[in-house]
C-alpha cells in the first residue's frame, strides 16, 4: 500500500507518446497522475477533456500531467480524438499530456487502484478514479480515490497543490487550514519555538486556549503571501 511520504517507484511506462520511465518524466517538476477507468466513457471523457481546458492551470503551477487506464495505445489515440472534440481542442492541435497503456495491470497493482466491484468484459478489475500528486522528490503527497460513477473534483486537487508548494516554500514550517485557500491566513508548525516564531513569522497571533497549550498560531495572509513572493 502506498503511503504520503513515499518515493514512488521508477516504473516504465508505455504511452501514446512513447516508452519513458516514471522519474525522467515527472523529473524536477510537480507531478499530477490520473487514473481512470476506461476509454470511450462519458465520465472520464469529460474528466481528461476538463484536464485539458484547465491544462494552462497546471503549467503555471509547474504541473506536468499524465493520464492512465488498461486501454491499448491504439484505443487512446482513438479516443483523444473525442476528448478533442468535446473539450474545444482543434484536431490538428497537439495534446497536452501522454496517457499511459496498463494493459497487464501491473502499474494499477502497484499503485493499488483495481476496483473491487468495476470489471471489463473479462471479469477482470478496471482502475478506479484516482489521483496522485508527486513532489519534484518524486515523493507522493496526495492521494485521491474516487468510485466509477462519480467525477472527480480537480478545483480540489489544485487547491491541494497551492498548498503543498506553499508549505514546502516554507519548509514545512507552515500549515493550511481547514478549506485554505491563498487568500486565507495560515497555521504555524507547533514544533517551532516561541522565540523563533518572532524572528520568522512576527505578525503570528497565539491563542489562548483552556488547555492552556499554545499550538494554535495564526499567521496573516499578507505575511505568507510577502515572504513566499520573495
Amino acid at each position: 500500500m502506498l503511503r504520503i511520504g513515499q518515493t514512488v517507484a521508477d516504473v516504465s511506462l508505455k504511452t501514446t507518446v512513447g516508452e519513458f520511465g516514471v522519474h525522467e518524466y515527472f523529473k524536477d517538476s510537480w507531478g499530477l497522475l490520473v487514473c481512470y477507468v476506461a476509454d470511450f466513457s462519458a465520465v472520464c471523457t469529460d474528466e481528461l477533456s476538463q484536464l485539458v481546458k484547465d491544462f494552462h492551470e497546471c503549467e503555471s503551477r509547474g504541473i506536468k500531467i499524465l493520464a492512465m487506464s488498461c486501454d491499448s495505445i491504439n484505443s487512446h489515440a482513438k479516443w483523444i480524438e473525442d476528448i478533442k472534440k468535446v473539450s474545444g481542442l482543434k484536431h490538428e492541435e497537439e495534446f497536452p499530456f501522454p496517457i499511459v497503456s496498463d494493459r497487464n495491470r501491473m502499474i494499477s497493482l502497484y499503485l493499488n487502484v483495481l476496483d473491487a466491484k468495476c470489471l471489463d468484459e473479462d471479469g477482470i478489475p478496471l482502475p478506479c478514479r484516482a489521483a496522485f500528486v508527486l513532489a519534484p522528490d518524486m515523493t507522493i503527497q496526495l492521494i485521491h480515490f474516487y468510485p466509477q460513477n462519480i467525477g472527480r473534483n480537480f478545483d480540489e486537487i489544485f487547491r491541494t497543490i497551492d498548498a503543498l508548494q506553499l508549505t514546502f516554500k516554507f519548509s514545512n514550517d507552515l500549515h493550511t487550514p481547514c478549506g485554505w485557500k491563498p487568500v486565507t491566513d495560515c497555521l504555524i508548525s507547533s514544533k517551532i519555538p516561541k522565540d523563533e516564531i518572532e524572528k520568522k513569522f512576527p505578525l503570528t497571533t497565539i491563542i489562548e486556549l483552556p488547555s492552556g497549550k499554545d499550538y494554535m498560531r495564526i499567521v496573516s495572509k499578507i505575511e505568507v503571501n510577502r515572504k513566499y513572493e520573495k
